[in-house]
């Protein structure tokens, strides 16, 4: 009976063990867990090289790595940097030049992440240079005394045309001209003469061919291959105060970066979903190359350029412009 009793209490201990542990263990766990889902705020353009970012969302990448992630869509790169540096975005994405050039202000700005790289095919560029059908402009040297549109004047169109001009031998690119233009609007503009030739990222420029208009540059091979010219952003100070934040994003963005390499078609599928993009044009864009290798040593030469092309007064120092874990 003895014997009994005590197999029975001892039942009862590991009974109340358990139940204990499911209350109490699991239950912490299952809190502990909760409290390490830290929230990020993202900022982002509209257009085919944010679709890794989209993508750890979507497949759960940010919450593996312990992100609560809230993208919002920009209504231009213009807004980007300035809503990352008052806070009201802890992250977001703006080309090298617009970085360069907030950095070159005194701004406290500094480089989290790559987006993508520019490809070497300059057949597969998605940022391209495109004139009229038939028209008088047909050697991308006649580049150098044109009048090229741009959706944004003294920035990264600039800096892409003019370098690649250089590497074709064009010394004198004081012709060189640029007008703002809206959308679709250049097409028309190309193809009245208004302007001479426009400068588009796809899906726009998918956009333009099915306009009519044919492409005579490849911006991004064209002036430096391999070389990184997007960026997500942060502000100095949001950089001192959650360094643990920013190691997740690059843990996540790295893994997502990957994925989208070669998931490809479920990167045009979640960019069509979130920017409600015409599925048509962007099924026919090219992809940039996505990358985790920041490319500091191309970014030196970019810097270097913008301050020859009067973009920027003085090249960035390289060692404060990238966040890094220790800062």
């Amino acid at each position: 009976m003895t014997t009994r009793s005590n197999f029975l209490r001892g039942l009862t201990r590991i009974a109340l063990t358990t139940s204990l542990f499911s209350s109490f263990g699991l239950g912490s766990l299952a809190a502990h867990a909760q409290v390490l889902q830290q929230p990020i705020k993202i900022n982002v353009m509209p257009f085919l090289d944010a679709g890794p970012l989209l993508l750890a969302d979507k497949n759960g990448i940010f919450k593996k790595h312990g992100l609560e992630a809230t993208i919002s869509v920009a209504s231009s790169g213009a807004t980007v940097v300035p809503t990352v540096l008052s806070g009201q975005f802890d992250v977001g994405y703006a080309n090298a030049i617009s970085s360069l050039q907030a950095i070159d202000n005194g701004l406290p700005l500094q480089l989290v992440h790559a987006t993508y790289s520019h490809p070497s095919d300059p057949s597969k560029d998605p940022y391209r240079i495109w004139v009229k059908k038939d028209g008088k402009f047909t050697d991308p040297k006649q580049l150098a005394d044109a009048n090229i549109g741009t959706l944004s004047v003294k920035n990264i169109a600039e800096w892409s045309t003019l370098k690649s001009l250089e590497n074709l031998g064009i010394e004198d690119l004081s012709k060189v001209r640029w007008t703002k233009v809206n959308g679709e609007d250049a097409y028309d503009a190309v193809k009245n003469g208004q302007i001479d030739a426009v400068w588009l990222y796809e899906p726009l420029g998918a956009a333009a061919k099915q306009a009519g208009l044919v492409p005579l540059l490849s911006a991004n091979s064209g002036s430096i291959p391999g070389a990184v010219s997007g960026y997500y952003n942060t502000s100095r100070n949001f950089a001192q105060k959650n360094p643990d934040v920013l190691k997740r994003f690059n843990a996540a963005l790295d893994e997502a970066n990957l994925y989208a390499s070669q998931h490809t078609d479920e990167v045009r599928a979640a960019v069509i979903e979130k920017f409600n993009f015409n599925p048509e044009l962007v099924n026919a864009a090219d992809l940039n190359l996505y990358t985790n290798d920041l490319a500091a040593d191309k970014l030196r030469i970019i810097g270097d350029d913008l301050v020859r092309y009067k973009l920027i007064r003085q090249a960035p120092d390289l060692d404060s412009v990238f966040w890094k874990p220790s800062n």
